[in-house]
């Protein structure tokens, strides 16, 4: 190798060897100061962009999931306030019972005919005030048909696209008041109306049942919804920490290396600036 004084590759060559040392150390800080492995779009671009996309799904199903609890929660109150009418249906049943006995005199049965209106308005009352969040449960709103609703019924996106059947559907729940049931002309003033009111109660307990049931079977979807989100999230969220969150072990080691090769380099750039002093030597 030739010696030189204007020039001095050699210092050249290290300080660029340096810079490329600080670009790792810098890099290796910045991994391990905030835990990822792509912290900048030029870091990985191709990896910056996929993992992007599951960022927006990861947060998508989050969503998803909180929509399908939500609608547990409302399937929920409606189940509860038809538990209540299914009391007061069971109490009307037995007073039906107990009017059609020919022993009773008509004042007997017009004393049983006013609690019995009087359940059958609270029926009513029950199913006008149940809602959730607003929305009107039990009390024909959300009937198939009603034009409250559109016709559709109470919509649930449980799902983080925009596909029919798929990620949104649509549920109709039953009228529940006393008109919806049947009972709005049901009387125990009579021997034949209290018998006819027991074939009525029938037919509404059985309709109060279904709904129950439906209810019951939604709710039993939508924690198994709610079940496939938090798997799905779990696989999507450790795919996307592979692409983007730093492993602590390597930057340790990386960060390590660039420290040791930064003060060797350090030590050879005083050594390689030294040389033209060396060459200036010869001259003397």
């Amino acid at each position: 190798m030739s010696l030189r004084i204007n020039q001095n590759p050699l210092a050249i060559g290290v300080h660029r060897q340096l810079m490329n040392t600080q670009h790792s150390l810098d890099q290796a800080v910045t991994r391990l100061s905030s835990g990822l492995r792509i912290n900048n779009a030029w870091d990985d671009p191709a990896g910056l962009a996929v993992s992007e996309k599951m960022r927006a799904q990861i947060s998508s199903m989050t969503e998803a999931e909180r929509n399908a609890n939500y609608a547990i929660n409302m399937f929920a109150t409606a189940e509860g306030a038809l538990a209540t009418i299914d009391e007061k249906l069971i109490r009307m049943r037995a007073l039906s019972v107990e009017a059609s006995n020919g022993t009773l005199t008509s004042l007997d049965r017009s004393y049983l005919d006013v609690e019995f209106q009087q359940l059958k308005s609270e029926i009513t009352r029950i199913a006008e005030v149940t809602n959730y969040n607003g929305l009107n449960l039990i009390d024909g709103t959300y009937a198939t048909g009603a034009a409250g609703a559109g016709g559709q019924g109470v919509k649930l996106h449980i799902g983080t696209y925009n596909v029919a059947n798929q990620d949104f559907y649509y549920v109709n729940l039953g009228d529940m008041t006393a008109s919806g049931l049947g009972l709005s002309t049901v009387d125990l003033t009579t021997t034949a109306s209290a018998q006819s009111a027991i074939n009525t109660l029938d037919s509404a307990i059985n309709t109060k049942d279904t709904e129950r049931t439906r209810i019951g079977s939604f709710v039993s979807r939508l924690q198994a919804t709610v079940q496939n989100l938090q798997i799905s999230k779990e696989n999507i969220v450790a795919s996307e920490s592979t692409i983007r969150d730093a492993d602590m072990a390597e930057e340790m080691a990386a960060f390590t290396r660039a420290q040791i090769l930064m003060q060797s380099g350090i030590a050879m750039q005083a050594q390689a600036n030294n040389l033209p002093s060396i060459v200036a030597g010869l001259l003397g």
